[in-house]
């Protein structure tokens, strides 16, 4: 693996948010690092953490490796190692969700694994609007809750769902239960909007 300079994080967030037209309001948004965090680190007042570089990458569609000063551009494969998985808990602590996008794709597609513990419940605010989830379950049974109505599924089903309001997955089996989840979000990030 080729190493490259460690790059200006401040800046290169800076000019690739003002690429996208986003504002810091809506990267805050969009990465779910907090508006006053971001502006720190576009002045390099700030040094992030890995999860929040991992969190801009992704938001940006930025390669991790642009921002930790590494290159991979000359690997005709790239072997991502199940533990360098980036993954987060639901707050009950009993689902785990894996990212499987790779951070550096640009489109507006993320794919997740997300593997349930019993009674576990993945809780979500509303997406952006315009965004779309589905939801396939691997083994196991899950349901998936929004505007007041719920649908079970069973091993192999795949739900469908505006994931622009409110919405929640349980487990509804008595085992662990495993699913892909995509998420395609709306193309309104790359519309012309006012810029900080």
């Amino acid at each position: 693996m080729n190493v490259a300079p460690t790059p200006d994080i401040g800046k290169l967030v800076k000019s690739t948010r003002k690429a996208l037209d986003l504002t810091l309001e809506q990267l805050a948004e969009r990465s779910g690092v907090s508006r006053s965090m971001l502006s720190a680190i576009e002045r390099g007042t700030a040094n992030p953490t890995f999860s929040i570089v991992w969190a801009l990458a992704q938001s940006l569609g930025l390669d991790l490796a642009t921002l930790e000063g590494t290159s991979r551009q000359d690997e005709p494969i790239e072997h991502v190692h199940h533990y360098s998985i980036p993954m987060r808990r639901s707050a009950d602590g009993r689902c785990e969700l894996f990212m499987l996008s790779p951070v550096r794709t640009v489109l507006p597609v993320e794919w997740h694994h997300l593997v349930m513990k019993p009674e576990g419940c993945l809780e979500s605010k509303a997406h952006a609007a315009g965004t779309f989830e589905h939801l396939t379950c691997l083994s196991g049974a899950l349901s998936v809750s929004v505007d007041g109505k719920s649908v079970h599924a069973q091993a192999g089903d795949t739900l469908r769902y505006r994931a622009d309001k409110p919405h929640r997955i349980d487990n509804t089996a008595g085992e662990e239960t495993r699913a892909l989840l995509l998420v395609a979000q709306p193309d309104q990030y790359r519309t012309k909007t006012t810029t900080v």
